[in-house]
């Protein structure tokens, strides 16, 4: 039996990006990423609590922009819960998460769970 408290697929994915918090922008990386939220290393100055929005390029004129709230932070990371994105960021973090998974038809249900709440 397992003492995993996560209910979403996460996938590993270095991806460069940063966290902004009012004027100020902090570069970091994903650790992993799932639908709801992000592991982020490179974040010292993040804080338990505190409001930010992460922004991850794609590719030219591709970003995914989401809001949260760092919910832990230790061990040189932060782990970000995400709490708004627009439709467009959306379908791009599915469809990043979809594409890294090992079970892609598990993202997909649990895209269907987040909506049904």
């Amino acid at each position: 039996m397992t003492n995993e408290k996560r209910h979403r697929t996460r996938v590993n994915a270095g991806f460069e990006a940063y966290v902004s918090m009012g004027d100020v922008i902090i570069p970091v990386a994903t650790k992993n990423l799932s639908l709801k939220g992000a592991l982020l290393t490179g974040c010292e100055d993040c804080i338990e609590g505190t409001k930010c929005e992460l922004h991850l390029p794609l590719s030219p004129g591709i970003r995914i922009v989401v809001d949260g709230e760092i919910v832990r932070h230790g061990n040189g990371d932060a782990a970000m819960r995400f709490t708004e994105m627009d439709e467009m960021s959306f379908t791009s973090l599915h469809r990043l998460v979809t594409l890294n998974a090992q079970d892609p038809d598990a993202v997909d249900e649990e895209m269907l769970e987040i909506f049904q709440k």
